[in-house]
């Protein structure tokens, strides 16, 4: 494959919906693309999957064969896909000059926090994977809940230790005051932190300073992607990342070639 968008973030943050306006954005520029769900337990899909790790572990059949609930058979699921990483690479064998698509599970921590999931990643992209960790823009749009989603952000890069962006998804949902704040926050820690001292309305510890710009030390301060994919807005941008991770900017079939 040209190159694996491994797509993950907290529940609720529209990762199935943006993986399938993706895919039609890219399809629309008549670019090669295709989607693979590594969710064991989906149940609904706006989109139709490529590949479906569910031909090879269902979240039913784990609950049933090991007698577990819900919730502990998406961990076993989880763990058990690793047992069909061969059934899944030879089903990629047609698509090596598309861009691939994965949907990862609805809850982060079924993805990027079980211990085979960096083997996972490895075995399907190898050099060729990147993470797009999507963050929702309404809470990403208090000072607070932009903090939290940024150290979730930081917690998947360094499980993971892959190209990464942080796309701001449902933009649609917030005001444009409110997206350009954001953007403000990532590019200056400190205005970050002054609204977040606002925010509480009582004195922050001076470690909460300190938290705040480690972000920029530690480079986890990089560049908002605003996504909509109602509006289906931001998905160029997604693209030009891709493409200069995959191939330096070089886009040597697209509607987007450097003459």
């Amino acid at each position: 494959m040209r190159g694996g968008i491994f797509v993950t973030g907290p529940a609720g943050t529209g990762k199935s919906t943006f993986c399938g306006a993706l895919n039609s954005w890219l399809t629309e520029q008549q670019i090669d693309s295709a989607i693979v769900n590594l969710d064991p337990g989906a149940e609904y899909f706006p989109y139709s999957p490529d590949l479906d790790v569910r031909d090879f572990v269902s979240l039913q059949n784990v609950m049933r064969e090991y007698s577990l609930g819900p919730n502990g058979a998406q961990v076993v699921a989880a763990d058990l896909i690793l047992d069909h990483v061969q059934e899944i690479r030879e089903g990629l064998d047609d698509l090596q000059d598309h861009y691939v698509i994965f949907d990862t599970p609805g809850q982060v921590e079924l993805f990027s926090f079980r211990q085979g999931s960096p083997i996972l990643v490895d075995s399907l992209a190898g050099d060729r994977g990147m993470i797009c960790f999507l963050s929702d823009s309404v809470v990403a749009s208090s000072p607070s809940g932009f903090i939290s989603q940024k150290m979730l952000f930081g917690s998947v890069f360094f499980r993971f230790f892959k190209p990464m962006i942080f796309v701001l998804n449902k933009t649609d949902l917030i005001t444009r005051e409110q997206l350009e704040n954001v953007v403000r926050w990532e590019q200056d820690p400190d205005i970050l932190y002054e609204s977040f001292a606002e925010e509480k309305q009582k004195m922050v510890k001076d470690f909460y300073l300190e938290m705040v710009r480690s972000f920029r030390d530690s480079g986890l301060i990089t560049q908002i992607f605003p996504t909509s994919a109602r509006d289906m807005e931001g998905f160029e941008d997604i693209y030009s990342q891709a493409s200069l991770i995959f191939s330096g900017g070089d886009d040597s079939d697209t509607m987007f070639r450097d003459d």
